[in-house]
């Protein structure tokens, strides 16, 4: 049921044959294929079939085609409908995660007048920090934070309501024709009941320095927890528009604009079954490595495994920790590189988004602290296969791996071989071979005189591209329109 960590009862990977034929002349290369739950409409069954990208945003389509119970596939005013139903499923699903962040702030009453000076400190902070513009911004959500919407109450019960009806359907294991409509209704009312405090919500640029600067009030603990409920509220609320949003390049409330631009977008059309969407330029070997990496993982470290235990030869199982430790790790990274340029390439295909704004020659400092690393792994295994074996060839090849990698990373910033090409598109920044889709940057900062932060999230590793002092102006101007374009900001 809602709320419990469960396998979703509207998609599936199991297609029956005819849906099978039926997609195959649209699917596009390694996005798996999935089917919904059945879907009723006017007394008949019908199926969303199609696929996800990897970041599957709550399993909404970014391609697919509609089809009824026999596989065939149906007219755009069917396909419509079902299209409706569906998205409006995936937003009400969305939603119901408000429900704890709502009703933990009807048990808080912050005070007013510490709330105001709880901003008004953190703005002052902000302008020490980065800018009296970036002060005055956050000066003007006082009047939104200083009182607390009257409406939480109707606003929880629309969602409970919406919750049973969730339920179910989910205990069905289909969207029946009553349940959908009672969603879709329900759901259009507490749009309406909502809108006044969602446009605020919207207008409420919440930057990770707002966040930081909110931590250090620690002697207004009740306040700083309501603003804490606020921004959470408001994060929730972008991602239930990302559902489908993610394809487009705005990330507007108006639901109804949303829905029927991914209906456009992304249902198959019969002039154009398939896109072009194809492995290109250094992911062009990627069919050859995925091929490689299922015959070492599924069939040949299983059988190495299993010889060892017969044999118990230390040799076999130096072989499979160098395989597990160094060739699976890297092919899957490439593989995850190799998916998601694909995903670029579908993006670009159908938001239209491959307009350059501008291009520069830049230093890509984060090349150095990788190869770092790579040299403290590789010395690591060195050091690690020093204690396991007597060929002592094997530790000493790992050890001069790593010393030529950590030098390389010593070396490298001081050379040429870091300078690369930055490019900001509409929809990703491109730093020489590599895309950086606007929904997976988590922040920007300009750290030093000309020098960008890339802060990609937890566990992975930043980019920091230093740009020519001539050109740190023009490069300002370009982040801040790509800004603009992807509703992100830039600290600093």
């Amino acid at each position: 049921m809602v709320g419990k960590a469960m396998k979703p009862v509207h998609v599936t990977k199991k297609l029956t044959k005819a849906q099978k034929k039926a997609y195959k002349p649209h699917a596009l290369p390694e996005f798996s294929i999935h089917r919904t739950f059945p879907i009723e409409w006017e007394n008949e069954d019908y199926y969303l079939v199609g696929q996800f990208t990897v970041d599957t945003y709550d399993d909404h389509f970014m391609h697919s085609i509609v089809l009824d119970k026999n596989g065939n596939k149906v007219d755009d005013e069917v396909a419509k409908s079902i299209h409706q139903a569906y998205t409006y499923w995936m937003w009400v699903k969305k939603a119901l995660s408000l429900i704890p962040i709502l009703e933990a702030r009807l048990r808080m009453n912050p005070d007013e007048q510490r709330m105001e000076e709880l901003i008004q400190r953190i703005a002052v902070d902000v302008a020490r920090d980065y800018n009296p513009e970036r002060a005055q911004a956050i000066n003007v959500v006082i009047p939104m934070l200083k009182a607390k919407p009257l409406y939480e109450s109707q606003i929880l019960n629309r969602l409970y309501s919406l919750k049973r009806v969730v339920e179910k359907t989910e205990s069905e294991k289909r969207l029946s024709e009553p349940n959908s409509n009672q969603i879709i209704s329900l759901w259009e009312t507490l749009q309406e009941e909502y809108k006044p405090w969602l446009q605020d919500l919207f207008a409420l640029e919440e930057h990770a320095s707002l966040s930081r600067h909110i931590e250090r009030g620690k002697n207004f603990s009740a306040e700083r927890d309501y603003v804490f409920n606020i921004i959470l509220e408001r994060n929730y609320l972008q991602s239930v528009v990302r559902v489908i949003g993610h394809l487009s390049e705005s990330t507007s409330d108006d639901w109804k604009q949303q829905r029927e631009w991914h209906f456009e977008r992304t249902i198959a059309q019969p002039e154009d079954p398939k896109p072009d969407v194809s492995f290109k330029g250094k992911y062009k070997p990627y069919p050859v490595l995925k091929w490689i990496y299922n015959a070492f993982v599924y069939a040949l470290i299983p059988l190495e495994a299993l010889l060892f235990l017969f044999t118990w030869n230390i040799g076999i199982l130096i072989i499979i920790g160098i395989q597990l430790l160094v060739f699976v790790p890297i092919i899957r990274i490439y593989r995850m590189w190799a998916t998601l340029h694909l995903s670029f390439q579908w993006k670009e295909i159908i938001a239209d988004k491959s307009k350059v704004l501008d291009s520069f020659e830049a230093k890509n400092l984060s090349v150095a602290p990788s190869y770092k690393l790579g040299g403290v792994y590789f010395a690591g295994i060195g050091a690690v296969m020093y204690f396991f074996t007597d060929v002592l060839a094997v530790p000493l090849t790992f050890f001069g791996i790593g010393a030529l990698l950590y030098g390389y990373g010593q070396l490298a910033p001081k050379t040429s071989l870091v300078w690369t090409t930055v490019e900001f598109h509409e929809a990703w920044i491109k730093i020489g071979p590599n895309e950086f889709w606007g929904m997976q940057i988590r922040e920007l900062v300009w750290e030093e005189e000309n020098t960008l932060k890339i802060d990609l999230g937890k566990g992975k590793v930043p980019c920091w591209i230093q740009f020519k002092l001539e050109d740190k102006q023009t490069a300002e101007q370009a982040l801040t329109e790509w800004c603009q374009i992807n509703g992100c900001s830039v600290a600093g």
